[in-house]
């Protein structure tokens, strides 16, 4: 694994969660269902400041990341001291490598990743495999999980199975009731 994060687990957090099509409301930020989702994860959030998270790992990819790296954001100017760390898959634009990556998704995600307190890449370009490679440092970089997993497969299933593996708190957003 080529990424080195000089930040303390028990101080730091990651997010995992799935594309549009497995949000609420299709990932829609006019949807009430994901109006639900966004204020139910500013509220863990806020708990996981409070509990002395002060550094987020967002993976960098369209929806659920963008969604969260766009929280943290906002409640920086409350709390001006947690940080945003974006961790991308590899240096390349991956944003071509999927049709979930919409213009309006690709503009989100590039207001996120120009206000991130610092960002770090896994891989010089993309390999197979590389982004479980991802999902497996953010897990291993953090304390604790927040997560959308709909009980699906996929990489967020992966990342729940691999935190869970290594003792880490879930807290997954789509047992609150906002599917």
């Amino acid at each position: 694994m080529e990424l080195q994060l000089k930040c303390a687990r028990c101080e730091t957090l990651c997010f995992s969660g799935h594309r549009p099509d497995r949000l609420p409301g299709n990932g829609d930020p006019g949807a009430p269902e994901m109006q639900a989702l966004t204020a139910a994860l500013r509220q863990e959030l806020v708990a996981a400041i409070d509990r002395g998270k002060v550094i987020m790992l967002q993976g960098c990819m369209a929806v659920f990341d963008i969604v969260c790296g766009e929280q943290v954001i906002l409640l920086k100017k409350q709390y001006p001291n947690v940080r945003l760390i974006g961790v991308a898959p590899y240096a390349a634009e991956f944003f071509s490598r999927e049709k979930c990556w919409t213009p309006n998704w690709t503009s989100r995600a590039r207001e996120v990743f120009r206000q991130l307190d610092t960002g770090v890449k896994i891989a010089s370009r993309y390999r197979p495999g590389i982004y479980f490679e991802r999902n497996r440092a953010l897990v291993y970089h953090s304390s604790e999980l927040i997560c959308y997993w709909d009980g699906g497969g996929g990489g967020t299933k992966y990342t729940v199975d691999y935190a869970r593996r290594q003792n880490k708190p879930v807290i997954n957003l789509a047992n609150q009731g906002l599917q």
